[in-house]
């Protein structure tokens, strides 16, 4: 796909870093909300193989974002950081992060020494508890970070307080609702029930990226982007490994969760493996849903009205 010609943020210095209020390299840690997956090096080794069958997507929105050098760029939860790296070769310098993992904010501090181009403005904290610097970047960008986090309102409206004017807000996440295992289990849909209530338990929204638009909107931003990816795999594929990886690993967790039960989670990863076996068996992956929203020239008093009202 083409590059998209977006408005130009103001303020944008063409190829060369601008001055920074904020100190390089700074980390502090804050806890609130218990991330539902860790860290672990298991986690770790699972966002990895993650990356590789994500990070294509991932970069063809950033082709279509047009990223220059010189751009003042923020990634919410960076994980492993291998978009971390991408994003710091496309501007040409530092680029700030929210990691709430002390493990992969001391990995992001090794990269950015490994690549020689600065290090950015980490903080090792909670995303809602972090204080941003209003309108300083021309780009803050997430994957599979708001799905994860209670009151994604508030969370937008932040993230839009951080952008320039004109600067784009970029996220991609879940739209979980094509998930399905081909031919389909009687237990699907108790297990799905019990895959959204894993992240509500936390206050979170499996399915946020369905959400994001009339989020953008309330929170003054106009929605420039909506690119739907949905892949699909037959067994042994990478995305039958990605998908039965993640989910088979904390099947036990989701058994838990009414209305999926002990039984129906013993049931299913018997019907799950022996579908693995049969080559005609189709997994079909939650559809990622690029979302980009821009923040107008000009404050719009229409938004400003809707958001003090609510």
């Amino acid at each position: 796909m083409n590059r998209m010609e977006w408005p130009r943020p103001t303020g944008y210095p063409p190829d060369v870093m601008s001055t920074r209020a904020i100190p390089r390299g700074a980390r502090r840690v804050r806890r609130g909300y218990r991330y539902l997956l860790g860290d672990s090096s298991r986690e770790a080794a699972r966002l990895r193989a993650q990356a590789r069958l994500w990070d294509p997507t991932s970069r063809a929105m950033f082709d279509r974002l047009g990223i220059r050098r010189g751009w003042q760029v923020l990634e919410i939860g960076p994980g492993q950081g291998s978009l971390h790296v991408d994003l710091r070769r496309r501007v040409g310098g530092p680029v700030d992060a929210v990691e709430r993992s002390a493990a992969f904010c001391r990995r992001l501090e090794r990269l950015a020494v490994r690549d020689g181009l600065g290090q950015g403005h980490i903080w090792n904290a909670d995303l809602m508890e972090v204080d941003l610097p209003r309108g300083e970047y021309d780009l803050v960008f997430g994957r599979w970070v708001l799905l994860f986090l209670p009151d994604q309102m508030a969370v937008i409206r932040k993230l839009a307080r951080a952008l320039k004017p004109g600067g784009l807000l970029a996220v991609q996440d879940y739209h979980r609702e094509t998930f399905a295992l081909i031919p389909l289990p009687p237990e699907w849909a108790d297990f799905l029930a019990a895959d959204q209530g894993f992240f509500a338990s936390q206050g979170g929204d499996a399915s946020i990226g369905s959400r994001l638009p009339e989020l953008y909107r309330r929170s003054g931003l106009e929605v420039v982007e909506i690119q739907p990816t949905i892949k699909v795999g037959h067994p042994d594929s990478p995305v039958w490994k990605w998908l039965s990886s993640y989910f088979l690993g904390v099947m036990d967790r989701l058994a838990d969760i009414p209305p999926f039960s002990r039984a129906g989670a013993s049931s299913l990863r018997r019907r799950w493996l022996r579908a693995a076996r049969q080559p005609t068996s189709v997994m079909i992956a939650p559809t990622v849903l690029d979302v980009v929203g821009r923040k107008p020239l000009r404050a719009s008093r229409a938004a400003g009205v809707s958001s003090a009202s609510r």
